[in-house]
């Protein structure tokens, strides 16, 4: 299902998903197909006008969709989900998550998660 998303100031955000797919979204809005939701709301879009209640509260959690997948790639044991020097592989995790992940949010959370174990 479409939504139609904005950019929240006057310049366009430009998204990228790790599939190759872009989309520009300028400040008046567009409709964007499912796929680019995630990383719209990530770079900051925000649901235009008309968007219904039940869309406003599909909030997405950046933080908390890599925590997931990190708790994943940790429950899974795969040695290819992490770097010879033991932090998670950008790469893998982006398959996860469906959205580019730094390098210091990945580590952020891998610490707070390997922390508490």
């Amino acid at each position: 299902m479409t939504k139609r998303f904005r950019s929240p100031t006057d310049t366009p955000l430009h998204v990228a998903l790790t599939s190759g797919h872009t989309a520009v979204i300028p400040p008046e809005g567009i409709e964007l197909a499912p796929a680019f939701h995630r990383e719209a709301i990530a770079r900051g879009a925000v649901l235009a006008e008309g968007a219904t209640a039940e869309d406003q509260t599909q909030v997405f959690n950046r933080q908390l969709v890599i925590r997931e997948a990190i708790e994943a790639m940790i429950a899974g044991q795969d040695k290819d989900d992490f770097t010879g020097d033991g932090k998670p592989n950008l790469v893998k995790l982006k398959a996860k998550t469906g959205f580019q992940v730094s390098r210091e949010e990945a580590d952020a959370v891998f610490a707070e998660l390997t922390q508490q174990g």
